[in-house]
Parts: C-alpha cells; structure tokens; sequence
C-alpha cells in the first residue's frame, strides 16, 4: 500500500455491509473489475464518480473505496467527502486482500 488508507480489516467492512450500513465500492477501470473485484463490492469507476455519480447520497451510510494502489481511490475519496459523503479510502484490492476480504 502507498500510505492511502490504513489496514483493512474485512471482516468488519463486511458486517458493515450485512448490517446496510456501508458500501464497498470499486473505483478501477471496467476490464480490472472483470479481471477480479472484492466479494459484495459494488462497481463504479474514479471517471463516473468524477462526474458526479455518487454511490449514495445518505451520509449516515459509511463509503469504503479502493483501486489498483489507492491512488485513484484517493481521488474518489476526496470528490466524495466534498460531496459531503462519509468515506475511507481502504487502498487498493491487495489491501482488501490482505486484511483477509473474499475476491469475486
């Protein structure tokens, strides 16, 4: 990781999402999405939400997003808190890896 987010604990991120509380949102490109994502994720790239598509407008619900590295989902990141969205960079799909999160 690139210092984008923290360590990335799965398990909690996913109870989160049982729970309607969180999203997990993919920021990568179409053909990185296809090529594999995290398990329950949802799919909406840096560019659509650069242009405005937000994932939510709720901002009690909490907004985890991660890329490639983080850099992009840094990017997503900054545009959806001036959104006034509740949001955490979690870094990048090797991250969700690592912190023991389910690939699809």
């Amino acid at each position: 990781m690139f210092g984008f987010g923290k360590q990335v604990n799965a398990a909690e991120i996913n109870e989160e999402m049982l729970n309607h509380t969180a999203l997990l949102i993919d920021v990568r490109d179409n053909d990185e999405w296809d090529g594999g994502h995290a398990k329950n994720a949802l799919h909406l790239s840096v560019e659509r939400i650069m242009k405005g598509e937000l994932p939510t407008k709720d901002p009690s619900k909490k907004i985890y997003v991660y890329c490639a590295s983080g850099a992009r989902a840094s990017a997503a990141t900054s545009y959806l808190k001036r959104s006034g969205l509740n949001v955490e960079n979690i870094g990048g799909l090797r991250d969700w890896k690592i912190g023991g999160g389910a690939i699809e």
